[in-house]
Formats: C-alpha cells, sequence, structure tokens
C-alpha cells in the first residue's frame, strides 16, 4: 500500500478518477472527519506532525478536484498513472443537447424551466449542489426550474444565474441563458401588454 505522502489526489480522498462534484464534496467532508483534530482515531494511528501533513494533502486534493480548471491540469499531470491502472480519466459527459429534450411547450431556441431540470437530474446533480458550489440561494434555482417568472430578481442577476448553472453543468452557456431568457422575456412582454 503507498504511503500517504505518495499517493495522488484521487487515493487521498478515497474517489475515482471518475467522481463527480458531489462525490468529492462528501469523501472530502468524510475525509476531514476522519483525520481533523476532533478525531480519537487519527490521534491514535499518527503523531501531530504526521496529522498535520496529512489534513494538508486532503485540503490540497480537496482544492484541486473540486476546481475544473486545476483538476484538468493534474489529470494530465498524472495521466500515465491513470492509464496504468487501466482507468483513463474520462472527459465530461457530454451533455445532453437541449433540443433532445424539448418537449412540445417549447419553440425553437427557447428552453424553459423543466427542460433545464430534465438535463440537471440526467447528471445527477441536486439543486442543492448547484446552490452550494455557484453560492446562488437555492429559492432562485427552484423558482428557475419552475419557471416562476414573478420571484425571479432582476435580469441582470437572472443572467447570471444562469450562465453560472449552465457553466457548472458543463453546458453551452450562450444557448442555456439566451433560450431561457427568450422565454422569461416573452412572458414580461406579455405581463406588460394591455388586456
Amino acid at each position: 500500500m503507498k504511503r500517504f505522502s505518495e499517493q495522488n489526489y484521487y487515493e487521498v480522498l478515497e474517489v475515482s478518477y471518475r467522481a463527480t462534484w458531489g462525490e468529492i464534496q462528501k469523501a472530502y467532508e468524510l475525509a476531514r472527519k476522519t483525520y481533523g483534530t476532533d478525531s480519537a482515531a487519527a490521534y491514535s494511528l499518527f503523531d501531530r506532525e504526521d496529522r498535520e501533513q496529512i489534513y494538508k494533502k486532503i485540503e490540497e486534493a480537496y482544492r484541486t478536484l473540486i476546481d475544473q480548471e486545476k483538476r484538468k491540469k493534474y489529470d494530465e499531470s498524472i495521466s500515465k498513472e491513470i492509464e496504468a491502472l487501466a482507468e483513463p480519466v474520462a472527459a465530461p459527459a457530454e451533455a445532453p443537447a437541449p433540443s433532445l429534450l424539448l418537449d412540445e411547450t417549447t419553440e425553437p431556441g427557447e428552453i424553459n424551466g423543466k427542460v433545464l431540470k430534465q438535463m440537471r437530474e440526467r447528471q445527477g446533480i441536486s439543486v442543492q449542489e448547484i446552490a452550494d458550489r455557484t453560492r446562488i440561494n437555492i429559492t432562485y434555482l427552484l423558482h428557475i426550474e419552475e419557471d416562476n417568472f414573478k420571484s425571479l430578481p432582476a435580469e441582470v442577476y437572472l443572467r447570471s444565474y444562469l450562465l453560472q448553472y449552465a457553466k457548472m453543468l458543463h453546458w453551452n452557456t450562450q444557448k442555456i441563458v439566451e433560450g431561457y431568457l427568450k422565454v422569461y422575456l416573452q412572458w414580461k412582454k406579455e405581463k406588460a401588454e394591455p388586456n
């Protein structure tokens, strides 16, 4: 078995090279509990210096793997090691094209909250995970997916939220933002028109 200092970041957190953001987050929280200052097990197995080094490496692993750009560079740096284990790093799964999920209620180029929710669920990502990662209030994310337009923030904030939402899920940000805003602005126009 490798010494802790020789383990790569995936091994440190005990996750697959294909681990999702949610899996990394859970593994990190478990590792902190296991090796944290309140852990009796860690105190009995390691001296203070070892505990500090382990904790530091856990933090490094988490900060790297949770960041898309840092993770990509790190994966490239250990690509030979990954190939040797016959578990190549897969590129992020291609998100399904929005057009494949559009229902009869949407026009070409439009994307509503129902479509966003379906696409998100296909990737196994919860709304809470997006809220935690982007720091967007979960209530706004739910309003977006429910097309609860009257409860959404000003357009400038909505645009930013949609951008972050799509970016985290590796979608085409321009298509998502423009598609959703098309539906939203149509709703605003109809609301403003006199009866």
